[in-house]
């Protein structure tokens, strides 16, 4: 099937040195897999998309959003090696890789702005990154990066977020946590029960932002139909809403129910639907949509991305050639009451939420 949009997706060869070391979980060989899964299901051979080589980011396009001193930081751990967090090593190859990535997402961006492509798809989600801080596997936030780009480069109003990784993106939550020029909607697994612990509903915002950051908290082991009825009674309306210029989604295959770092439930064809339906807000708004695909652990990771890419697309994907993962190590039954639980997310989030927006009132 031939995409209706104009699409691209945009690739450096320095992501793949954005490794954090062989006995680390995330591996960055999976850029290439990727490629070559695309490859297999003929992606790459017309279609209708347009695979372009990216630049790497300038200091200048990291310090839209991180503080200069942050920036010092990273490059000197770069140099001699060292570590933002205990789960972030630095190493010589990862700024290269780093600054590729963030070069690509405003690739992307500058490209949708200048009504180039509909879509614009690359590697990235370094969602945990703060200002002046990195954690969580992530040296800059390509997210913000992003979207402060459209604002202010591009003179765009208003963006929308919508993170759709298992963990929480607290980096980008805290970065426009008071700017009512975004609007930050994340659907993560229960903080309570996953990094960073961060990603209440009553989490909303402060000040001016007050209203525009929403997080949508599922509980662990829920899947295909609590995650679509929560993004469809959430982020549709509040994207018709807010009538964003651009959406950016990032978010890989971590929700899925065979990674191995997370504990939620959903398919192949679940996280198909996660694409198709935040496509489906970007259509029935402003037509551009920047993609950004990163997470994932275990060994279905492209696999998630590519149903990522079939929703986001429109390209169907025949997933009898794709093994479905068997989550052997999480066999046991999901809670009962699932679905009672992700309701009751979503009423709250809505009762929390209705003094600012017309769409829960």
């Amino acid at each position: 099937m031939e995409p209706s949009k104009r699409i691209a997706i945009y690739y450096n060869p320095a992501m793949a040195r954005y490794d954090l070391g062989k006995d680390h979980p995330f591996k960055a060989d999976r850029f290439a897999r990727y490629m070559e899964l695309l490859r297999k299901f003929g992606i790459d051979k017309g279609k209708g998309i347009e695979f372009l080589r990216s630049p790497l980011a300038t200091d200048g396009d990291l310090l839209l959003v991180h503080t200069h001193a942050y920036v010092m930081e990273v490059k000197g751990l770069a140099r001699r090696g060292g570590t933002l967090s205990l789960d972030t090593p630095v190493n010589p190859g990862m700024l290269e890789g780093a600054m590729a990535v963030v070069g690509a997402a405003l690739k992307g961006a500058d490209d949708l702005a200048k009504g180039k492509y509909d879509i614009a798809m690359t590697f990235g989600g370094f969602h945990h990154a703060g200002r002046d801080n990195g954690e969580g596997f992530c040296l800059f936030n390509d997210v913000a990066i992003a979207a402060k780009a459209l604002l202010e480069r591009h003179g765009m109003k208003r963006v929308l977020v919508i993170d759709t990784d298992a963990h929480q993106g607290n980096g980008t939550m805290d970065i426009f946590y008071e700017d009512p020029c975004v609007l930050f909607i994340s659907i993560h697994q229960d903080p309570r029960t996953l990094y960073p612990g961060r990603g209440f509903t009553h989490e909303t915002g402060r000040g001016d932002g007050s209203g525009f950051t929403v997080n949508i908290p599922m509980p662990p082991y829920s899947g295909d139909i609590q995650w679509a009825r929560a993004l469809r009674e959430i982020y549709l309306p509040l994207c018709v809403e807010f009538k964003p210029d651009a959406v950016i989604r990032n978010g890989g295959s971590d929700p899925m129910k065979c990674d191995t770092l997370t504990n939620l439930s959903l398919s192949l064809e679940g996280l198909e639907d996660v694409g198709r339906i935040v496509r489906e807000g970007a259509d029935n708004t402003c037509g551009k949509l920047l993609d950004l695909t990163f997470s994932g652990y275990g060994d279905m990771v492209e696999h998630g991305w590519l149903a990522l890419f079939s929703g986001i697309t429109g390209i169907r994907i025949d997933y009898d050639l794709v093994t479905q993962p068997s989550r052997e190590r999480k066999a046991q039954a999901a809670p009962k009451g699932l679905d009672e639980q992700a309701d009751a997310v979503i009423r709250q989030l809505k009762l929390n939420l209705k003094e600012h927006c017309a769409s829960f009132r």
